[in-house]
């Protein structure tokens, strides 16, 4: 999806000048530089001078989240998501953005929560599928966003079916996410695997529904069109900061 094609390419160039700061809530590090990257890249496709939009990123261990996420004791995640978010208040951020799909069950306590508006990446993706005509989408995550139905609702508002694969797919991507990606230790055999096993899915395309696994998926290897949640996010935070008619999601 192109900025341009969702702002006026005068209004951005222009909008450059007064860009809104934000603040990125790191849950895993891995999403999180993946999506500041796509923030830079956008501005340079309208800007070569190097301008773009400020950024502050903040994390806290990440076991603190991911023994919340293992509990599913969303309130207690929502508490430490906005105590980061006060952090990036202090530091001028006007708005923040999250690069983790599973915190995301916990987004409405976060919004209540949050002293700065959220962008909802959940929302934006279903979006995009939307728009792009999607009837039939494979949402790929970790177990919890697979198997706990994070996008359902959202997808099915739209008419858009979510699928989930099989139990066994489901636990080689999480042990992929968990014990590969995050700590850089990936083994190419268990990426090819799991891409022959997505390829035999009868979808219009796949969500990448955690914001690490684009650093092994994509639509050439996986031979459908993807829905890149991580630089999706991104490609909105930028717009979202160069534009002052844009509400977050």
């Amino acid at each position: 999806m192109s900025v341009k094609s969702i702002i006026p390419q005068s209004r951005i160039i222009s909008s450059l000048q007064r860009m809104k700061h934000i603040g990125i809530v790191d849950i895993t590090t891995v999403g999180a530089c993946l999506c500041a990257n796509e923030i830079v890249a956008q501005a340079a496709k309208i800007d070569s001078s190097g301008k773009h939009p400020d950024f502050t990123m903040h994390a806290f261990s990440y076991d603190q989240y991911k023994d919340c996420i293992i509990r599913k004791d969303w309130i207690s995640l929502a508490n430490k998501v906005c105590e980061s978010i006060r952090l990036l208040e202090k530091v001028g951020a006007d708005f923040v953005i999250i690069p983790s799909n599973t915190p995301h069950f916990a987004i409405d306590l976060i919004e209540k929560n949050s002293p700065l508006k959220v962008v909802n990446l959940i929302k934006i993706v279903a979006d995009e599928c939307q728009r792009q005509g999607f009837s039939k989408v494979l949402v790929l995550g970790t177990k919890l966003t697979m198997q706990g139905g994070l996008y359902n609702e959202v997808l099915n508002s739209k008419n858009i079916t979510p699928m989930i694969p099989t139990d066994d797919v489901c636990d080689k991507i999480e042990h992929l996410i968990r014990n590969e990606i995050i700590p850089s230790q990936i083994n190419s055999s268990t990426v090819e695997n799991i891409q022959q096993d997505i390829q035999k899915y009868d979808c219009d395309a796949v969500i990448l529904g955690c914001t690490e696994l684009p650093v092994v998926y994509n639509e050439n290897n996986l031979g459908k069109p993807v829905v890149d949640t991580t630089r999706l996010l991104g490609q909105y935070a930028f717009k979202f900061a160069c534009d002052d008619n844009l509400s977050p999601k």
